[in-house]
């Protein structure tokens, strides 16, 4: 079906859901509370075995009310640091990979939140939506590292470039290098997803315009963060999550066009794509 169906993770007869790996994300306010949401859906409908979203009450009791299979974990805005350090070290030893920043706003409890996880968690970590804008504002205290996926869109990354949009646009392997060389593996998002690592970059172009709504991108993560919850390497993790995000898109505009569509709808027909990509997998080793 495509180069990256042997990245779809293997899910042996006596599997449980501790084998499919644990997703935490953070972030939401009482302005975006979808946003945490569809990243749950996102990691849930591809695959994790355990979503925990930590943020406010009002976050919390939307996700709880809509999508009662994830974990709800309250008191983010007004936690300290060591709330928040306390809350990490607590989860560390069932999540395998983190989503911080879908929702989270741009109030001053957000850049304290976005700092301090930064600072504390070591394991996979995407950052995603307002997140970025705290990294940008905040770079100078920061150093690259591996376990680190920024997913940034063309205006994302003209704030972390500190770069005119149209040069960004204009030259989009160029900035995603330099933002994949100054902070880590990078994703820019767009009709052709770029990822890079500072020496690959790969692209994927699955994508259309029925991607272009509101919560796309949160959805997106939460896919990426359940591959790389279950073993993938972040980079491959990125690429698959990129190329099943596409599929998904395209084939539910293929059904009902390119407008109207909803994100979740987009995590809802990953279960699909993902096991047509098994079904090729299978069809392939036995040849």
């Amino acid at each position: 079906m495509s180069g990256y169906t042997s990245l779809v993770p293997r899910r042996p007869a006596d599997i449980h859901k501790g084998d499919r790996g644990g997703v935490l994300i953070v972030g939401g306010c009482s302005m975006y509370r979808g946003a945490p949401l569809l990243a749950a859906r996102g990691a849930l409908r591809s695959g994790c075995g355990l979503a925990v979203v930590f943020s406010d009450e009002c976050v919390c009791s939307a996700v709880a009310s809509t999508l009662p299979e994830v974990i709800v974990h309250s008191g983010l805005s007004s936690s300290s640091r060591e709330d928040i350090v306390g809350i990490l070290n607590m989860w560390n030893p069932r999540m395998n990979c983190l989503v911080l920043g879908p929702g989270i706003g741009r109030s001053p409890e957000a850049g304290n939140v976005v700092r301090t996880v930064l600072e504390h968690w070591k394991k996979p970590l995407i950052l995603d939506g307002d997140g970025l804008f705290w990294l940008a504002e905040h770079e100078e205290n920061f150093e690259r590292r591996k376990t680190l996926l920024l997913t940034p869109h063309e205006g994302e990354a003209e704030r972390l470039l500190r770069a005119p949009l149209d040069s960004v646009r204009r030259a989009r392997e160029e900035s995603v290098r330099t933002i994949a060389s100054r902070y880590g593996i990078a994703l820019l998002k767009g009709p052709r997803t770029l990822i890079d690592d500072g020496m690959r970059c790969e692209c994927v172009a699955e994508g259309n315009q029925a991607l272009s709504i509101p919560g796309s991108g949160d959805v997106l993560s939460g896919a990426i963060a359940a591959f790389a919850a279950a073993g993938t390497p972040l980079f491959e993790s990125a690429c698959l999550g990129a190329f099943v995000h596409g599929r998904a898109g395209k084939g539910i505009s293929q059904k009902k066009g390119i407008d109207g569509i909803l994100a979740s709808e987009v995590a809802d027909a990953l279960p699909s794509i993902l096991r047509k990509m098994r079904v090729s997998l299978c069809e392939t080793q036995t040849d």
